[in-house]
């Protein structure tokens, strides 16, 4: 009995078996073929290896199916469980007939994946590295990583341009492929370039447009992962997707559904920030208004009790004269020399105690003034700093039109030129002239009429025969 026969009577049933694509590709016309292979337990020697087919007509109808149910394509490292038949030739040898597919052991397999990623990344130390850093205020710096071709780009700098506060905002852009094979090495080199001038940027927005679930696997990957993770700058993402977050999703600091959705956040810290602006200037104008309040008030107070203690003095020493009239002159003297001596004491610690006062609460005056006239400066040199990009705009504007009307101005001298009768006359046509007026058909001249030709070095005439 041939090898052939043997293999055929031993497996003569479909058999399910799980293995890993090593390789995958798709003849014209319609048939696949696969390499799959199985590994050891540490996942990296292979133990077997066979050849397997999917005939077209099988192929037309399990290849849409998977996607439908996975989400993603067939492609070599994915693991999958298969249906098969055994068969073995002469010369081609042994292979494996796919016959059906189980797509739910493939979505487990990329589930464990990245359940694996996320605990690699809480081993690491690096979870919430991002997470933790503080949004800086203004938020206005922003450096985009996204295709620039995406839709959601183009309605991201839209709402950001046009928001009603009428805040400016800096961004750039840092193109990379936002899904499918490549998106995540795309990402990381977009990320290593914002990393080189971070220090122009506030915030890193990672936005594209929605997607299938495929389109987003580029997300869960660990190395785009940790690079999110571990990056100096806040992460805001705005992937697109609404049933599940990606890993890059959990490890950032902020994340949006969508990239208008990231806008709408940007332009709400912005609000934030003014408002917190506007707090501000208020409670320093309440302050220098109390402080000058207090300052009046102290003044006040010094001067009453000054006058109540000289009433008090003279009280004192009136009693003092009525209790001992005998020796009236003598006392009232004593009496007039003591409260000379007094008033005078008290006069220059009174003086003192008010040119302390007056020189505390002058300083404490000068010392608001200053903070609030510095605040003025930086409110006058923001608005400075406006009115100069406007100009400047302006004067681009009016560069660049000059610059077309010049160009287009140019375009109609040629036109002019081309069509310039000398210019025609030149390329070797003539004109026919009959009485002074230009012939535009031979049914115009009969015979014995004298006709001038023009050459563009002069002109000739002759009589029609």
């Amino acid at each position: 009995m041939t090898v052939r026969k043997e293999i055929a009577n031993t497996f003569s049933d479909a058999y399910w078996i799980r293995a890993e694509i090593s390789e995958i590709r798709e003849n014209a016309n319609g048939h696949c073929y696969l390499e799959l292979i199985e590994k050891d337990s540490s996942g990296k020697l292979i133990v077997a290896k066979s050849r397997a087919s999917i005939w077209a007509d099988t192929y037309k109808i399990l290849k849409p199916y998977f996607v439908k149910e996975t989400g993603q394509e067939l492609k070599p490292g994915m693991k999958l469980m298969v249906q098969v038949s055994v068969s073995f030739h002469e010369v081609y040898g042994f292979n494996c007939t796919i016959r059906d597919i189980e797509p739910t052991f493939t979505l487990g397999d990329l589930a464990k994946k990245r359940l694996e990623t996320i605990k690699q990344l809480h081993d690491d130390g690096i979870w919430d590295m991002n997470q933790s850093l503080e949004l800086p205020m203004p938020l206005n710096r922003i450096a985009i990583i996204t295709s620039s071709t995406a839709a959601g780009y183009g309605d991201f700098i839209d709402q950001l341009q046009n928001n009603k506060s009428g805040f400016k905002f800096k961004t750039s852009l840092f193109p990379a492929i936002m899904q499918g094979d490549g998106a995540a090495e795309s990402i990381i080199e977009a990320l290593d370039k914002v990393y080189e001038t971070h220090e122009k940027y506030d915030a890193v927005a990672i936005i594209r447009g929605g997607g299938s679930t495929t389109d987003l696997l580029a997300y869960d990957e660990y190395e785009l992962a940790a690079s999110c993770a571990q990056f100096p700058l806040p992460i805001i993402t705005g992937i697109g997707h609404d049933r599940d977050q990606s890993v890059v999703d959990m490890v950032a600091n902020i994340r949006c559904k969508t990239p208008t959705a990231v806008a709408a956040f940007i332009i709400d810290k912005m609000d934030e920030t003014a408002n917190h602006l506007l707090d501000l200037e208020e409670t320093m104008k309440q302050q220098i208004s109390d402080n000058l309040e207090m300052a009046r008030k102290r003044l006040k107070d010094g001067a009453v009790n000054f006058s109540q203690r000289i009433n008090l003095l003279l009280k004192e020493e009136e009693q003092t004269i009525e209790r001992d009239q005998i020796n009236f002159k003598h006392v009232v003297s004593l009496l007039l020399m003591k409260q000379k001596q007094e008033l005078k004491d008290s006069s220059i610690k009174v003086s003192q105690r008010l040119s302390l006062l007056l020189k505390e609460e002058k300083q404490a005056v000068e010392r608001s003034q200053s903070d609030f006239l510095h605040i003025i400066s930086l409110l006058m040199m923001k608005q400075k700093q406006k009115l100069n990009v406007k100009r400047d705009q302006f004067k681009t504007a009016v560069k660049n039109l000059f610059s077309e009307e010049k160009h287009e101005l140019a375009m109609h001298e040629k036109s002019v030129q081309f069509l310039s009768p000398d210019y025609i006359l030149k390329k070797g046509y003539t004109l026919t002239l009959k009485d002074g007026k230009a012939v535009k058909s031979q049914a115009e001249l009969k015979s014995g009429d004298l006709i001038t030709s023009v050459f563009a070095d002069g002109k000739k005439e002759s009589i029609i025969k």
